[in-house]
């Protein structure tokens, strides 16, 4: 073994015990996302390190075992409070269906618990521990401003890469994680960071950017980052993304936020619903191949003619997939790349969206699955909250981590990036979606009697307002 492939397994293991330290140390969902973020940002992106009787040991696998080790040393009696709620299904159905597509396409039980367990650590931990440490506003408040914070720790770093070029990984580890032509964008560098791609770059910093405007917008000056007003912060969140030259990232960001100042704006929540539901929408066309593949491509070469062209490529690589996938259209063809077609020279092609892949491995249980529980949380908080309600500072943080998971989800149709910090967000929106009747009625409860309450006293929250614990 090498010494920078040495020194990238010794990293990856030692994060477990460093990574549980900072949970145990700053406790609840501060210590988990810490530990998340933390890792994510740092951790080098290789392909896994292999350990005797296990799946490939990856980054992914570094930072869940490290929050989950944290939490259980620290938190154990706020794990076993967990009540499995209905809100849980989709996700549990996610977990589980690639043990049936292994099954029901013979490639062994063996292979089915692999792929089980791969399932459980990437996605199964930390939606548990999202789930897990939201009881009460303040958990709300603390998690929206650690997505902000993990903004903050990459735009030096991104700004450092615009300038000198994608360098950093190699400069501590001694290897690149991507071919370097990947990196030059319009004249200039795309800032790779120690991520898989400058994709995913883009994703990380349009999360951070989003959450940070909506809170600057609707947050007033309640919400602050180590004492900065937010303003300041939203603005220099939103330059770096702008350098990163992501045209699918910046677009995502326009579209979510603006659909959120719409709904705050004149309180239709029609409009954050359609957005919600644009995924299923987009798969459901792409399915029944009624989908404008060539009128999209078009928009875009308004923009970009080379963004158009890989658009247009990846439209035609979906239809390729739909057609390969529903011979098997239950749970899908399953791994060992059985779900990808054979090209005319008799190799299969790269799949970039992960819920093509999904598609193609798991069937239309696995997609419906993925959709479902990207969806259903914030759906059900939008539900039960009147459009003028969500315009309230008290919400802001539950809305700003709502707008990053959108943007995830919407991600998914085109990229495969599995990222823990919004797989925690998820788990974290599901338990909001509980505690939302109880924390209008505190409100309720809270509000001053018979009093005609302005319109400014009615877009803040009331004061002393008790923030109950309860059993998400």
């Amino acid at each position: 073994m090498d010494s920078s492939n040495s020194l990238t397994t010794a990293v990856l293991l030692a994060y477990v015990l460093f990574g549980a330290g900072i949970v145990i140390t700053l406790r609840g969902i501060k210590g988990v996302l810490a530990a998340i973020i933390v890792g994510w940002m740092f951790l080098p992106p290789i392909a896994g390190v292999n350990l005797p009787g296990l799946p490939a040991f990856s980054k992914i696998d570094s930072v869940v075992y490290a929050a989950l080790l944290g939490a259980l040393i620290s938190e154990a009696k706020a794990i076993t409070s967990f009540r499995f709620k209905l809100l849980d299904i989709p996700i549990a159905v996610w977990i589980l269906v690639p043990f049936f597509s292994s099954y029901t396409n013979g490639l062994g039980i063996s292979d089915g618990f692999s792929e089980l367990y791969i399932r459980i650590v990437s996605w199964g931990i930390p939606y548990f521990l999202g789930r897990v440490f939201i009881q009460s506003p303040k958990d709300v408040r603390t998690a929206a401003l650690s997505v902000v914070v993990a903004g903050l720790i990459a735009t030096p770093l991104a700004l450092w890469e615009v300038r000198m070029s994608p360098q950093l990984h190699r400069m501590v580890y001694g290897t690149t994680a991507t071919q370097f032509i990947m990196t030059m964008r319009l004249g200039g560098y795309r800032p790779l960071l120690f991520m898989r791609h400058g994709l995913e770059v883009g994703l990380w910093m349009s999360t951070a950017s989003a959450a940070a405007l909506w809170l600057t917008i609707a947050g007033r000056d309640t919400l602050r980052v180590m004492g900065f007003r937010l303003a300041g912060i939203s603005g220099l969140l939103f330059v770096t993304t702008v350098l990163c030259k992501s045209l699918g990232a910046l677009i995502l960001l326009a579209g979510v936020t603006s659909a959120a100042l719409l709904v705050r704006a004149f309180g239709i929540r029609f409009i954050f619903v359609a957005l919600l539901l644009a995924p299923a929408g987009y798969i459901t066309l792409s399915l029944t191949d009624t989908l404008p593949r060539e009128m999209l491509a078009d928009v875009i070469a308004v923009y970009d003619d080379e963004r158009a062209s890989s658009f247009s490529s990846r439209l035609k690589q979906e239809q390729i997939i739909n057609d390969h996938a529903m011979q098997r259209p239950l749970v899908g063809w399953g791994g060992f790349n059985r779900y990808r077609p054979i090209n005319e020279q008799g190799e299969t092609d790269a799949i970039d969206s992960l819920t093509m892949i999904t598609m193609g491995k798991n069937g239309l249980v696995g997609l419906i699955s993925l959709l479902a529980f990207n969806l259903l949380a914030s759906l059900t908080i939008i539900l039960r909250l009147k459009g003028k309600e969500m315009a309230r500072p008290f919400w802001a943080p539950t809305i700003a981590i709502m707008l990053g998971v959108t943007i995830y989800s919407l991600d998914s149709l085109f990229n495969a990036f599995v990222t823990p910090l919004h797989i925690v967000g998820l788990g974290m929106l599901a338990s909001i979606a509980v505690l939302v009747p109880s924390w209008q009625a505190e409100l309720r409860k809270n509000r001053p009697p018979n009093r005609k309450i302005s319109s400014n006293q009615n877009n803040s929250s009331p004061p002393n307002t008790p923030e109950p614990k309860a059993n998400p």
